[in-house]
């Protein structure tokens, strides 16, 4: 009875630490909980390419880099193409803003530096004009340097997210074995918690690999729908026709409107133009007509649904998930809601008949 009661007092003690160090855990993630979902995301998206390559390679460390830059540079891609659209706008609103005036002012100055007229520059910075620049870019100055601050925080905090983000991901694909084999020792290898789990992971390994898919399918259909529509215009319909059918593919994960949230905006800014301008307005009518009927529909409803029917859990209820878990949690509930779903389905399936059997029964 006291050893009983002894180790009743270890127990609570090392509950009580494992408690302390999940909670540790969970303020450090808590900021980063929504980059650690979409690496969970990622991870499933990706295991079945992993496991494809590790087949052949049979080097976990070479095959987890190598999957992860197959998912990486195309995003790279998207990234450097967004940029340069938008260095394009950044041009030409620094061309249109006032910050041209002080160039106009600074070129004196910056003249003398190139040629090396160091006494000049002195002498030149000393005077009344060069008080008076120096005084419009004390003015100027905090504002620009404000701006600069905070558009480098902004950067900062995406380069840790994404770094954070594939060092799960590097992790999760490499020693997803291992952690399985710990968690099923740890649990004596229990039938109904193994299978459980199995289940669950199977399933969110359809769930989102069918969300990859859709996204890729939904994109190339949209890029090839508007060049196709760019050539038969003999013009521009679509300005920027692969960075739109990119922002297509990414539109499909939200929930309920999907993909509509980029391309009816563009359809409206269509319609805008056919009525301000001499653009004819069959223009705007056939980016909508093929928009819907052939981007929207295609792999919405026969790619999504032939690749979610492999799945043990209801369509509609995954739809549900992505719906209320971006509701309720934001933007990280598009992963998070369907994560919920299925580990609610597979205990309703799988362990709660038990639990009320046994419940009853006493």
């Amino acid at each position: 009875m006291y050893a009983f009661r002894e180790w009743g007092s270890r127990r609570v003690v090392w509950i009580g630490l494992g408690l302390l160090i999940a909670l540790a855990i969970a303020v450090a993630l808590r900021a980063y909980f929504g980059t650690f979902l979409f690496a969970i995301f990622l991870y499933y998206a990706t295991r079945p390419l992993y496991r494809l390559l590790d087949r052949r390679l049979e080097h976990p460390t070479v095959t987890a880099t190598i999957t992860i830059l197959a998912v990486v540079v195309p995003m790279v891609a998207v990234v450097g193409y967004a940029g340069f659209a938008a260095l394009q706008e950044l041009d030409r609103f620094l061309a249109a803003s006032n910050l041209e005036t002080y160039r106009s002012a600074l070129d004196p100055y910056l003249s003398l530096a190139r040629n090396g007229n160091v006494g000049r520059l002195r002498e030149t910075v000393a005077s009344d004009t060069g008080r008076s620049i120096a005084s419009e870019l004390r003015q100027g100055l905090p504002s620009v340097l404000g701006q600069l601050s905070a558009a480098a925080g902004f950067v900062v905090g995406v380069l840790v997210r994404v770094f954070l983000m594939l060092t799960f991901l590097f992790y999760l694909l490499r020693d997803d074995s291992k952690l399985g084999r710990w968690f099923a020792d740890s649990v004596d290898h229990d039938d109904q918690v193994v299978s459980y789990l199995e289940a669950v992971d199977d399933d969110l390994e359809t769930i989102f690999l069918s969300n990859l898919a859709v996204v890729g399918v939904a994109g190339a259909m949209a890029a090839v729908t508007y060049l196709v529509l760019n050539l038969v215009a003999s013009g521009t319909v679509v300005g920027t026709p692969v960075l739109l059918a990119v922002l297509i593919g990414i539109g499909t994960l939200i929930p309920a409107v999907g993909m509509k949230i980029v391309y009816v905006p563009y359809g409206l800014y269509l319609v805008g133009l056919a009525i301000a301008t001499s653009v004819p307005f069959w223009q705007p009518i056939a980016f909508f007509v093929l928009s819907f009927t052939i981007i929207d529909t295609v792999p919405d409803f026969f790619a999504r649904s032939l690749l979610s029917a492999r799945s043990g859990v209801h369509m509609g209820l995954v739809l549900l998930g992505y719906f209320l878990g971006t509701l309720a949690f934001g933007w990280y509930g598009l992963f998070l809601g369907p994560i919920i779903v299925v580990l609610a389905v597979h205990f309703a399936h799988r362990i709660f008949p038990d639990l009320a059997s046994a419940a009853l029964a006493e």
